[in-house]
């Protein structure tokens, strides 16, 4: 999908961070971008700011857990513009804590919002793709997705299956003229990493990516139809390198995050 001008972008969590650069980057190459969140205040100021670029937008309050409303905001940008081209499943949430010690009902709201809200979407969306035999999803995952990460145990297990949920319906849609990417950032300068980040060691050990640059990737995600991007501080290369030695990276995992990692060192000393 080389060409977007015109094409229509539904982006979930585009009220911060990626979500909001994503949209702009669409924007910016001329397609209509529908805006999908919780907090719409933020999703209105972003819609004035591109309106008055001359870019047609859609503000759609969503809480993509909700399965009705992620159905719904499918269905919206269809009624809205006829078509949707691509999809943009960006919303998502995150926590560290130690697996046993942890809230329950945090650990399914991150299961829900991770990968039941990139279910419902996908689910609602594939059947108008599949049936104009055109369109592209990208799943926005994480490196946490191909490696699992101690202490975000609930948020790398999600990540995990959103890559093998777009890896199987990549395959399941072949030669259908609906593609997927699983797209797996490193760490990326939003609010959701915000905490760790004012670390000024970790945030010179890591040199975290911006939401634009971030953005970027997607956007030639969906032009080149790249069925998987890894982007960040972790190549994909050494990714695949250490499934073949578990115990090793089992030991090198914890010690790097053990070491760089302020929240997790806060953790620690309290069990000291």
């Amino acid at each position: 999908m080389k060409d977007l001008k015109d094409k229509t972008v539904l982006v979930t969590g585009a009220s911060s961070g990626i979500g909001r650069a994503t949209a702009l980057a669409f924007a910016k190459r001329g397609c209509r971008v529908a805006l999908a969140a919780r907090r719409t205040d933020k999703l209105a100021a972003l819609a004035e700011n591109l309106k008055g670029k001359g870019v047609q937008t859609l503000v759609i309050a969503c809480d993509v857990k909700d399965r009705a409303q992620a159905k719904n905001a499918v269905e919206a940008v269809i009624k809205e513009w006829g078509q949707l081209h691509i999809l943009i499943n960006n919303a998502g949430i995150s926590d560290l804590h130690y697996f046993n010690e942890a809230d329950l009902d945090r650990i399914e709201d991150i299961f829900q919002t991770n990968l039941l809200g990139t279910v419902y979407t996908c689910h609602a969306a594939l059947t108008h793709m599949r049936e104009k035999e055109e369109g592209h999803i990208v799943n926005v995952a994480s490196v946490a997705g191909l490696t699992g990460v101690p202490w975000m145990a609930a948020y790398s297990s999600s990540k995990f299956a959103m890559v093998g949920l777009t890896e199987a319906l990549r395959r399941e849609l072949y030669n259908s003229g609906v593609t997927l990417t699983a797209y797996c950032p490193g760490t990326v300068d939003t609010p959701m990493a915000e905490e760790p980040l004012r670390d000024a060691n970790l945030r010179r050990t890591i040199s975290p990516k911006t939401p634009e640059q971030a953005a970027d990737k997607i956007v030639y995600a969906v032009q080149t139809q790249a069925p998987e991007i890894v982007y960040g501080e972790v190549s994909a290369f050494l990714l695949r390198f250490i499934r073949f030695f578990p115990r090793l990276a089992d030991w090198a995992t914890y010690r790097a995050v053990t070491r760089s990692h302020p929240q997790v060192r806060a953790l620690l000393s309290k069990k000291s």
